[in-house]
């Protein structure tokens, strides 16, 4: 199990920015909106949302990622209410929100139909729920692959994990009877100095490797699944003299019926 307090997951959040950048843009807020960023992180989508007019709650379950949203609200000036919470039992009313956002967050919901029946839910008639979910191809999808492999071959935690990138098997979800699903293609760039100190950063500070890391030192695997995992880092390098790679990712626009 994840704890998404640890490390400094707020790294993380900072290059995912553009992403969520891209998905508030996508929204087309109006002024007064009602929107939940759902699975908020460190508030990404929330600031900007709120900073385009939109009344905003973020929601996510790491209290310690809640508190670095709330100082960077008040950092920015902005208005916008930040909770504590489950993505599978909101702590909304039924049509609380016109929009629902979520970049990279509710991907991570152990129970996506039931996330899904949540979003539709707290959405207004005719409402609108934006999620980023990563595609299945690219350097840090290798990379992170090699890592859950390892993991599961040592006995640690392992689940399927649902096609979020899918717009037909989101469809299927019994919760979407009488909603839109569409989907637009993105990709984000990163950038470090090195592949080495891009895996170095995350490895030390992400929540993910810091859940993952102990177990496969347990197995005496790490050392060589970190550098296999290097290796698809260094593959997928578009720039000699550094680091960038490429990320794809898909938007799914799930539209509550009217």
């Amino acid at each position: 199990m994840v704890d998404w307090s640890a490390g400094e997951y707020e790294r993380t959040a900072a290059e995912l920015e553009p992403a969520a950048r891209h998905v508030v843009a996508l929204a087309a807020l109006l002024p007064g909106d009602g929107v939940l960023d759902l699975a908020c992180g460190t508030g990404n989508a929330a600031l900007l949302a709120a900073a385009a007019g939109a009344r905003v709650t973020g929601l996510d379950g790491a209290r310690r990622l809640i508190e670095v949203a709330h100082g960077r609200a008040a950092a920015a000036g902005v208005d916008a209410k930040f909770v504590v919470g489950d993505a599978l039992d909101l702590p909304f009313d039924d049509g609380s929100f016109e929009v629902v956002v979520s970049v990279f967050g509710v991907i991570f919901a152990p129970d996506p139909a039931r996330a899904v029946e949540e979003i539709l839910r707290v959405l207004v008639p005719g409402g609108r729920a934006l999620l980023a979910v990563w595609r299945p191809e690219g350097p840090v999808h290798e990379e992170v692959g090699v890592l859950a492999r390892g993991i599961a071959e040592a006995g640690g935690p392992s689940r399927p994990p649902f096609a979020w990138h899918d717009p037909d098997a989101v469809r299927a979800l019994p919760a979407l009877d009488g909603a839109r699903v569409d989907a637009e293609d993105a990709e984000l760039t990163i950038e470090r100095s090195s592949p080495e100190a891009y895996f170095a950063e995350g490895e030390a500070y992400h929540p993910m490797s810091i859940a993952g890391r102990p177990i496969l030192e347990r197995a005496g695997t790490y050392p060589r699944l970190r550098e296999e995992a290097l290796d698809t880092l260094r593959a997928g390098n578009q720039d000699p003299d550094g680091f960038r790679i490429t990320s794809p990712y898909r938007v799914l626009r799930l539209t509550r019926a009217g």
